[in-house]
């Protein structure tokens, strides 16, 4: 009988699996055709990971299914709800959605730090949404007295930047989310869905423990409530933590209007309240000829009031005496070591950084000792006789580790523009993490933590806003239009499309998704300072200190190196809390 099974059973097996295989086609044949038009056009397409539409379809009808189970009677079938952390990028196609199906989130933060989530809303099949609105409400701590208000968080309408095709390599090419724009109404038709940023900031004295409260979502008159859960750390990080991140600005709107003197500011203060120094606030309109020392006191003290860490002032490299009376007021004013002055030429060649940066360093601080100069230039054996503050870019030389172990007397921060030039590579820079639209969001967090790990307490990305220059249309034009990105390619000696390079920010101005990741990174940067602080003080059990030594060193968790990584958003934020747990855990 065993044989006689065994040498049927091929052909068995080939007729059950022809049988299924027939049903199958059937029911995939009659749902087709029950899918409207937007549906249909994607049936032979895959997702960003590379999934195909039918599992999409299946994966988002049992989604459905969860969707009102979970709520039950208070379930709409009009649409559901999704969730996500701030670390993923969320695509504009409903079927794409790889967050957390339902109305519920999860955060932690420490005191005095801003922490965000998404909410995704995805109309069902065939289902427009007309009119959508989130309202933020209080959050009530549940261990006791506590309230942290409606008004600490805030709500953004996420919006969509259609992006060129690059010639480096990137999940997907079209709609990317970046643009936070104020709270508002959204509709939400075809395949797309709709999405809300939340920042929620803790306030500096609010009790440690659990804090619950709702969020209310109206769709078209369909209220539903999202529960969110807020654990408080019992630390607090300091207003800005002391990590420069700085980025070149200019004040011009696009495509070349001249801001008003408040919209000016405004721009500063956003770049500020994200922990990014607009370190050109030093240089920008300054004219050494014509100092107004009044007008440049007033403007450094308004970013430092809310932050700044640094600021550059103009090189004056053919008559660089014409900086004498601005250092000296500098040195008065107690802003000297705050100040700092750029090389003559950027990105020098090797002969280059010979003929002229180095004689312009000699002269500098022949004239100016106390001023420090700075350049982003690839690794030369005399790069720390050209600058103070040397700035190399991960991928280039010998790569970070190198770097690190060769800035001589040299301050090491990293660079991050996506087109250097007058360098060699040492692995793909598309392998290190980026500042692009379509770059993942775990590339800008990842930025602060190379920096930790080599031991370099600043960064620079070009730019914060330069890149607007492009842009056609007027300032609030594109809020209508979409923000149109260029599909020409940099000049020579540059070269290809880089999507988002040279700005982080949108007229307005509003902020994008890169800049409230970067803040986030910076607050990382935080907690690990806070963590070194109470270790060094320290005189805990051994396997305590023994996992604040291994947190410190960055696990390969988070990354091994600026090249190797882990894209796996979940490693970077479990190592996050693990962080804040031994904060917790060791005596102040």
């Amino acid at each position: 009988m065993r044989n006689r099974i065994s040498h049927f059973c091929p052909g068995l097996v080939a007729c059950v699996v022809l049988a299924a295989s027939v049903a199958a086609s059937a029911a995939d044949q009659e749902l087709l055709a029950s899918l409207p038009e937007a549906e249909l056009a994607l049936q032979d397409t895959l997702d960003h990971w590379g999934l195909p539409f039918s599992d999409q379809l299946r994966r988002f009808q049992q989604a459905q299914e969860y969707w009102l189970d979970l709520l039950g009677g208070e379930a709409t079938k009009n649409f559901m709800l999704g969730t996500q952390h701030g670390l993923e990028k969320i695509p504009k196609n409903k079927y794409w959605f790889k967050g957390n199906y339902g109305n519920r989130v999860h955060v932690s933060a420490a005191r005095n730090e801003v922490e965000s989530f998404q909410v995704a809303v995805l109309p069902a099949i065939g289902k427009q949404l007309d009119r959508v609105t989130l309202a933020s409400g209080p959050l009530q701590r549940e261990e006791g007295a506590g309230v942290i208000p409606a008004t600490a968080l805030t709500i953004y309408r996420v919006g969509y930047v259609q992006t060129v095709p690059p010639q480096y390599p990137v999940l997907y090419v079209g709609p990317w989310p970046d643009v936070l724009l104020p709270n508002g109404p959204i509709e939400i038709a075809g395949t797309d869905l709709g999405l809300f940023w939340v920042d929620v900031k803790v306030p500096r004295d609010a009790a440690p423990g659990t804090y619950s409260g709702q969020l209310t979502l109206d769709a078209d008159g369909h209220r539903v409530p999202v529960q969110v859960g807020l654990r408080v750390h019992s630390f607090t990080l300091p207003d800005r933590v002391p990590f420069p991140i700085a980025v070149w600005t200019g004040a011009t709107w696009p495509p070349g209007q001249k801001m008003s003197a408040e919209d000016y500011r405004r721009t500063l203060a956003m770049f500020l309240e994200h922990a990014v120094d607009p370190i050109s606030v030093g240089k920008e309109g300054v004219t050494l000829d014509k100092l107004d020392l009044a007008a440049f006191d007033e403007t450094i003290a308004f970013c430092m009031d809310r932050g700044l860490q640094l600021f550059e002032i103009p090189n004056s490299v053919k008559t660089p005496e014409k900086l004498r009376p601005l250092v000296q007021h500098l040195r008065q004013k107690g802003w000297l070591d705050k100040a700092l002055v750029y090389s003559n030429h950027d990105e020098p060649t090797e002969a280059t950084l010979r003929e002229a940066n180095l004689p312009f360093y000699r002269q500098m601080k022949r004239l100016y000792p106390d001023l420090r100069v700075y350049l982003a230039s690839q690794y030369y054996q005399e790069i720390d006789q050209a600058c103070d503050i040397w700035m190399s870019d991960v991928s280039t030389a010998f790569g970070a580790s190198f770097a690190a172990g060769h800035r001589g007397r040299s301050e090491l921060w990293f660079y991050y523009c996506h087109l250097p030039i007058h360098v060699d590579f040492c692995r793909p820079l598309v392998h290190a993490p980026n500042m692009q639209i379509d770059n993942e969001a775990i590339e800008h967090r990842l930025a602060p933590w190379v920096a930790w790990k080599h031991q370099t307490p600043g960064m620079f990305i070009w730019a914060g806003n330069r890149g607007w220059q492009s842009q056609e249309g007027g300032i609030t034009d594109w809020e209508k239009a979409g923000w149109r990105l260029s599909d020409t390619t940099a000049k020579f000696p540059f070269g290809g499309i880089h999507n988002g390079n040279g700005f982080l920010l949108y007229p307005g101005p509003h902020p994008s998704i890169r800049l409230k990741v970067l803040r986030d990174g910076a607050e990382d940067y935080g907690y690990l300072m806070e963590l070194k602080k109470r270790r060094l003080r320290a005189t805990a059990a051994d396997q305590l200190l023994q996992d604040a030594d291994s947190a410190l060193a960055v696990p390969p968790d988070v990354l091994v190196d600026a090249h190797y990584f882990n894209r796996d958003p979940y490693g970077l934020l479990r190592t996050r809390e693990a962080i804040a747990r031994l904060i917790e855990t060791l005596a102040e």
